[in-house]
């Protein structure tokens, strides 16, 4: 049975966020997935949700412009009617030792990772209905960056301080807005990282091994539903333990 809900994911057509759609569309979510340049992936993941019976649309947008976000937030309402739910996980990663790294290279992950981050969740604020649910994907490096994250860490904790801010702002309409600090997983951004360095975080975890995207998209999954009402402003770390 539908529960004719609308959720809105950005960088829907990722690895973690074609997860999460998948496990959304499972509860019978309606699924705007969000796409910047990879059309195939995200018409890819569409024909999958609607293949079992799902209800699902791409949508491309570029989140750093305030007219496509705009637009990308018209698109849902045009499809699906009001929208329930927002997960903002679009994403770059990105950076080096700071003494190295370049103010283009900084511009780059903060257009993306922050001021993207910043529009979506924003116009989640407006245009989500009351007992909405908002979820931003952070990183656990958010909290505990290492040699050579600053400028990724510090991306993902400008908008981890703003959601505990927005927390207060929203609660008077019953919704929430919490984030999810994921640890090494793949596939995902850290696919890409030499063999050496995955078995460093591989040992990290009492369970020696990466996070998987499924990992994740439980989380967000709990997140969205009537069960985690109570919960709001919240960074949920979701790495395998390797942060204790």
């Amino acid at each position: 049975m539908s529960n004719n809900k609308t959720v809105i994911v950005t960088g829907g057509s990722g690895g973690i966020g074609s997860e999460i759609c998948r496990h959304l569309a499972k509860v019978s979510w309606n699924i705007v997935v969000h796409y910047h340049s990879d059309k195939d992936s995200a018409d890819e993941i569409v024909a999958r949700l609607t293949g079992t019976g799902g209800k699902a649309v791409a949508v491309k947008c570029n989140l750093s412009d305030e007219q496509e976000v705009t637009g990308l937030f018209d698109s849902a309402i045009s499809e699906f009617g009001e929208i329930q739910g927002v997960v903002a996980c679009a994403g770059i990663g990105g950076g080096g030792p700071i003494a190295e790294t370049t103010l283009d290279e900084f511009q780059k992950l903060l257009r993306v990772n922050t001021v993207g981050a910043y529009l979506t969740i924003r116009e989640a604020a407006r245009r989500i209905e009351r007992g909405g649910r908002i979820v931003f994907i952070s990183s656990q490096l958010a909290e505990r960056p290492r040699e050579g994250t600053g400028l990724y860490s510090a991306s993902k904790a400008a908008i981890d301080a703003m959601i505990v801010s927005m927390s207060r702002e929203l609660g008077n309409r019953q919704i929430t807005i919490n984030s999810v600090r994921p640890g090494a997983t793949e596939p995902g951004m850290f696919a890409n990282s030499n063999e050496e360095r995955k078995e460093f975080f591989r040992q990290l975890s009492p369970f020696h091994r990466l996070g998987r995207p499924d990992d994740i998209a439980g989380v967000v999954e709990f997140l969205l539903s009537d069960e985690a009402r109570w919960m709001t402003g919240q960074h949920l770390r979701v790495d395998g333990g390797a942060s204790n």
